[in-house]
């Protein structure tokens, strides 16, 4: 199976067999440079050609009743591929299908029909902490494309000229890394929206604070960024200068007043450009005063964002959605603070698949943009199942899902390190932890109950073994992810003693070892890092018991 799940895929006769391509029609130049990415040979004499035709077929989604320019067919034979776009975006999405096909020998003959059920699909860099390098931004950019998003929001919270510095214009040298950034974007068919969040500081009656406001995103226009974002979030609920207290009746008044002269003000300089504004109050109940009268004193052009019911929701539903809309005359762009694991979620990491979105909020809202964490080769894990869920969330199997992003991220480690990530998926949207283990140990403690001693302790030392192979391959750091959970890796280590510990016990019960237990699982309890749940503390106590 290929990922993301496409909608209508009838490719169901003969299997093509195909190990190099030769490429003809439009975008030739860049259907080579995806197969080429993806190791397929484009020197042969196996013929796909690209048709590109704005038409009803191509560019009209029946069920949505709207239209797409990433809607994309793919007709195969057993001697040829013809792949139909309205443009180039088609045509990029297609080809990444067609390229995931052949590498899975998954291509056969008859019909693919294929397009995005939700319209807005991305991830924010958005979390409080050290900021991506740039050649991680870029690494999760071109496989986030390649996975079916469409647009990426910039604002680290600890980016300084994001926030504390909001009035200095970048320098020359962050400005052509932000160059870069858009342009990789802007190869890889995803629209880069830049945010600016001064409300720290902000005078909202200050003349000179709205100019270095505007100045700020012209600096930002001049690299080709067409899309900004205004973010209110995270500052104080009340104005900060006697002056815009005496000006305005509430800070709501104030954050309309300086949302629309901004929105103005930007499109008299170039009307095709989008703002997308948080507001102060972005989760929690949505017909409150502030947000109320936020949403309704807003053009319908600007996008709002919206975390939900909580700021780090575990269900987003469609009523809640249109709850939002009603009160506030806008859909919800949802702000998911999902994998984000910063502030007070900064011991537990987030590698487990989303959930808890509803399968029909695509109709419901203006799309979902995940907040990622500050661990960009971790990310990657989670958000390639947020994007398999925005792209047809009908077909979303979270554990499948989960499955295949493992195995493209961590190739021939993925089946090993199964037994640490079965630790590493506490989060908002699941709070519950540990599947694999405790299952185990509830068998082993079933088996040691009924009399079956033996086929305990042998059992128990297959998965201790299997504990530590897994140890030993993830404290190997220089692979980048493992070096990102290395204090979780640290914690995992003392999980494998406790394990060893509660054995020994099992194998021999002597005061000694029951002392050393209790030695190690005070020391695993001292470690404030989340990894193993209940289960092992648990079954550890009961062995003290025995």
């Amino acid at each position: 199976m290929i990922y993301p799940v496409p909608q209508k895929n009838n490719l169901c006769g003969a299997s093509v067999s195909i190990s190099s391509v030769k490429i003809c029609g439009e975008f030739r130049p860049l259907a080579e440079k995806i197969l080429t990415e993806y190791g397929i040979c484009c020197d042969g004499d196996f013929p796909v050609e690209i048709k590109v035709c704005d038409s009803r077929k191509t560019t009209y989604i029946e069920e949505l009743a709207r239209l797409s320019n990433e809607k994309y067919f793919i007709t195969a034979d057993e001697n040829s591929v013809t792949i139909e776009a309205s443009c180039r975006k088609g045509v990029f999405r297609a080809v990444h299908t067609l390229a995931k096909l052949i590498k899975k020998d998954e291509l056969r003959t008859g019909t693919l029909e294929d397009y995005p059920m939700f319209t807005r699909r991305g991830y924010i860099e958005g979390f409080y902490g050290p900021t991506w390098k740039q050649e991680k931004r870029l690494s999760v950019m071109k496989l986030m494309a390649a996975n079916g998003m469409n647009c990426f929001y910039y604002a680290p919270k600890d980016d300084e000229y994001h926030r504390a510095k909001w009035r200095d214009v970048y320098p020359e040298k962050e400005l052509s890394e932000l160059k870069i950034l858009f342009d990789t974007a802007a190869e890889n068919e995803l629209e880069v929206c830049w945010c600016l969040g001064p409300g720290l500081t902000y005078r909202y009656t200050g003349e000179s604070d709205f100019d270095a406001l505007i100045a700020k995103y012209m600096n930002v226009y001049s690299i080709g960024v067409r899309n900004f974002g205004l973010l209110l979030d995270d500052i104080p609920s009340d104005f900060q200068y006697d002056e815009d207290s005496a000006a305005y009746d509430s800070i709501v008044d104030a954050h309309i007043a300086l949302i629309n002269r901004v929105f103005d003000a930007l499109r008299a300089i170039d009307s095709s450009i989008t703002l997308t504004v948080c507001p102060t109050q972005y989760f929690g109940e949505c017909d409150d005063y502030y947000i109320s009268k936020f949403g309704k004193g807003l053009p319908q052009e600007i996008k709002i964002f919206w975390t939900g019911r909580e700021i780090c929701s575990t269900f987003l539903t469609c009523r809640e959605a249109d709850d939002f809309t009603a009160a506030t005359g806008h859909k919800p762009l949802y702000w998911d603070n999902y994998p984000v694991n910063d502030a007070e979620m900064f011991h537990e990491m987030h590698l487990g698949p989303v959930k808890g979105r509803d399968k029909e909020l695509f109709r419901h809202s203006e799309g979902l943009i995940s907040n990622v964490m500050e661990y960009a080769e971790c990310s990657k894990i989670p958000l390639m199942t947020i994007a398999d869920y925005l792209w047809n969330p009908a077909a979303y199997d979270c554990d499948k899902s989960l499955e295949n992003a493992q195995s493209e991220i961590l190739g021939e480690n993925a089946e090993i390190f199964k037994y640490i990530a079965d630790h590493l998926c506490v989060s908002c949207v699941s709070r519950y932890g540990s599947a694999l283990m405790s299952e185990i140990l509830s068998h082993l403690s079933f088996l040691m109950a009924t009399g079956e001693t033996e086929k305990a302790v042998a059992e128990f030392r297959e998965y201790n073994a299997k504990m530590r192979e897994c140890l030993s391959v993830v404290s190997d750091t220089s692979v980048e992810l493992f070096a990102e959970i290395s204090k979780w890796v640290r914690k995992f280590s003392m999980c494998c003693d406790v394990l060893d510990a509660i054995l020994a016990v099992w194998e021999n019960n002597t005061p000694d070892n029951k002392a050393n237990l209790a030695v190690m699982i005070d020391r695993y309890n001292q470690d404030a890092v989340v990894l193993a749940g209940f289960c092992l503390r648990e079954t550890a106590e009961k062995t003290l018991e025995m």
